[in-house]
């Protein structure tokens, strides 16, 4: 295996994926809910992001190929679904975000496994690193490799949720939770906007 190859690799995934920056989510996530069902939430979280980078960097350019969808359009869509997810979490207690219990749907992997850690970055990055259509098999073992080193760092950080709010305590998490939100929602406008421009070509940037 080339080390200096999943160095490089690891390294810039773990840049883009951010796992600290979403410890918060964790817990607005699971409001209330206990360690298993956090701990749980975490390894759903990071299997996410180790299946979809895994085929991305197998199959990601076909796949996008088969359905015509560009990655700046996958960056619309992935900004919008992350600023949805924010306007919820800044609506009043107890609404502040979806849960297990209180909904059919699993945020362990939409939106925290994707967009938000497995995001349109990080599948790019997938993409760019796997050397399509003729990979090198030692190069690709290492992107194998840096792949579930990062997926088990991302667990490992999303964990650590639990303590945080043992610091922060209930009223330090609901501010915690509209704080992220509006972080969430620049960051889900800024994908859209991102998006937008690189699929009509302007070279527009951000002040």
């Amino acid at each position: 295996m080339d080390i200096n190859e999943f160095i490089k690799y690891f390294a810039a995934l773990f840049a883009v994926i951010n796992p600290v920056a979403v410890m918060p989510l964790v817990i607005a996530f699971t409001p209330g809910g206990n360690t298993t069902d956090r701990v749980k939430l975490c390894a759903i979280a990071s299997l996410t992001v180790l299946v979809v980078l895994s085929v991305a960097a197998w199959l990601g350019e076909e796949i996008l190929e088969v359905f015509a969808i560009s990655v700046n359009v996958f960056r619309m869509a992935g900004g919008l679904l992350i600023l949805l997810t924010a306007l919820t979490m800044l609506r009043p207690a107890p609404a502040v975000a979806p849960t297990p219990h209180t909904s059919d749907r699993n945020p362990a992997i939409v939106p925290l496994g994707i967009p938000l850690l497995a995001g349109p970055g990080a599948i790019a990055t997938a993409i760019a690193f796997a050397n399509h259509p003729h990979p090198q098999w030692d190069s690709f073992l290492a992107h194998g490799m840096a792949i579930a080193a990062v997926a088990g760092v991302t667990f490992v950080c999303l964990v650590a949720a639990t303590p945080l709010q043992r610091i922060l305590g209930e009223t330090g998490m609901r501010v915690v939770t509209q704080i992220m939100g509006l972080i969430l929602a620049a960051i889900g406008i800024e994908m859209i906007f991102h998006g937008l421009t690189g699929r009509l070509g302007w070279d527009v940037g951000l002040e």
